[in-house]
């Protein structure tokens, strides 16, 4: 399945009503960060791989992702990365989308998000514990989301600076175990930081 595709229902997931240049840089001060509390379930040490640096955020992605070639219009470096690592089967991946309604509660998302993710076609639609990351409380909603014959899964998270919420979504392959797939988002959301 194509980035392309994929990212394209991901978009419209991550459309709830509720850039800038990269460049890999030093992985940030540890002793900063904020760490979300995980699942039980959940073990995770942050990401350890290259540091993005938008205008708005850094965030550092696991080790062996980046920019893919062939990512989807409208995306670069600093709101899309994928496991690069993979090269047959599903690339697990992010995104990262401004909310165009600026900043969204938690209760918010959790009000409306299930019925809009619903409506963009998703399934098994669920918000799960929230998180703290980035300095502020996060919804997290889970869903699966099919295109053709390729089902996937994401996880989304509701990050807020400044009266702007950025959606950052992780799609993985569908039959991941929603444990490895907190302990990914974890690790990512554990080394975000606003700029």
């Amino acid at each position: 399945m194509s980035l392309r595709r994929a990212s394209a229902v991901l978009m419209l997931a991550s459309g709830l009503a509720l850039a800038g240049c990269a460049a890999p840089t030093e992985s940030p001060d540890s002793s900063r960060v904020e760490t979300p509390a995980p699942d039980a379930d959940a073990e995770f040490s942050p990401a350890a791989g290259d540091t993005i640096t938008a205008e708005q955020y850094s965030l550092t992605l696991p080790e062996g992702w980046g920019f893919p070639d062939g990512a989807p219009e409208g995306f670069d470096e600093t709101t899309f990365a994928a496991d690069l690592r993979i090269e047959d089967g599903y690339r697990d991946n992010l995104n990262i989308l401004v909310s165009p309604g600026g900043e969204v509660t938690s209760e918010q998302v959790e009000e409306t998000a299930v019925a809009q993710l619903e409506e963009a076609g998703a399934s098994d639609v669920r918000a799960l514990e929230r998180v703290t990351a980035a300095g502020s409380e996060s919804a997290h909603l889970t869903a699966r989301v099919g295109q053709g014959e390729t089902s996937y899964a994401i996880d989304q998270f509701y990050l807020v600076d400044a009266g702007q919420t950025y959606i950052v979504t992780f799609a993985a392959d569908v039959d991941k175990p929603q444990a490895e797939r907190d302990a990914l988002a974890l690790s990512v959301l554990a080394t975000w930081q606003w700029n």
